[in-house]
């Protein structure tokens, strides 16, 4: 058995590294609870995100924390220009054509960021003198507690974009009913762009992030879809508190695991709770089934 300040250690860095997950998990289930399609993508965006953090730090010693705003532009921007150029064509035409569309261009990334980038593991450093603040037993390392409070001011702010200004008013008229906001006056295929860049920032954010903490490699993207599948699956489609909710508790169970069972297993733990979820409560801890916002 180990000793209890392990324990607690383990289960604090899980809920620090959980707050990552969820601003990753809130992209996809922004992209899926509105434009109803599941972004294959989504991992290797949060893939691209990452290297820009990573290549600003590397050549221009910029900060990883600048890197991610950086990152979020152009993810906003990458985002936008695909749904424009790419996804307006197939989005509305079944679930089949979008999904071989981004599993192609998920396969295109990974494969030119492994020419472009090569195969070796990178990563970037926070720049914070010290190991971090010790509170009781606990040591709440500095770049897992700035990554931590960064990810929740992300979703704090997506949350607050999506209730209170008029475009996000827009994107939620849209996903609980297309053809209403239609009627409404409400340009929707202007709303599936903001969307679909919004949720690619949100992903790029994330790389960024997750560059402080682990290395970081061209293949990485598959990884860390999967996780943000089961951190959506496990908080609920469409839901801004259920993602938070998931993604800690995914950090967590991540961690747990890892301790009792050993490092290998990640991923495996992430495809568990996918599964299980499916199967207990389809509809996540916190949806409705009706994929409004919170």
């Amino acid at each position: 058995m180990p000793p209890t300040e392990l324990i607690l250690q383990i289960l604090v860095n899980g809920l620090l590294l959980g707050g990552i997950y969820a601003v990753a998990a809130l992209g996809l289930s922004l992209v899926f609870g509105i434009m109803d399609i599941v972004n294959l993508a989504h991992g290797h965006m949060l893939m691209i995100g990452a290297y820009v953090a990573i290549l600003l730090f590397a050549e221009a010693g910029i900060t990883p924390l600048v890197g991610m705003f950086v990152a979020i532009v152009l993810l906003f921007l990458l985002g936008m220009a695909l749904q424009k150029v790419l996804l307006e064509r197939v989005v509305g035409e079944g679930i089949e054509q979008p999904i071989i569309v981004l599993f192609g261009l998920a396969l295109v990334l990974q494969s030119l960021g492994r020419i472009v980038l090569g195969s070796d593991a990178r990563s970037t450093d926070i720049g914070i003198p010290g190991q971090g603040i010790e509170l009781g037993p606990v040591l709440l390392s500095f770049p897992r507690t700035v990554t931590f409070v960064v990810a929740v001011v992300l979703i704090m702010g997506t949350w607050a974009f999506l209730q209170y200004t008029t475009t996000g008013q827009a994107i939620r008229a849209t996903s609980q009913n297309r053809d209403a906001a239609r009627y409404m006056g409400i340009d929707t295929d202007r709303v599936y762009v903001i969307t679909l860049g919004i949720g690619t920032a949100l992903a790029g954010a994330a790389g960024a992030l997750l560059s402080m903490l682990f290395p970081i490699t061209p293949f990485v993207g598959w990884s860390y879809l999967l996780k943000a599948f089961a951190v959506v699956v496990l908080g609920g489609v469409g839901s801004v508190a259920g993602t938070l909710v998931g993604g800690l508790l995914l950090g967590v169970s991540e961690n747990l695991g890892t301790l009792y069972l050993g490092g290998g297993i990640r991923d495996i733990i992430s495809f568990t709770i996918f599964l299980v979820v499916l199967i207990v409560r389809p509809q996540g801890l916190f949806g409705t089934g009706g994929g409004d916002e919170e």
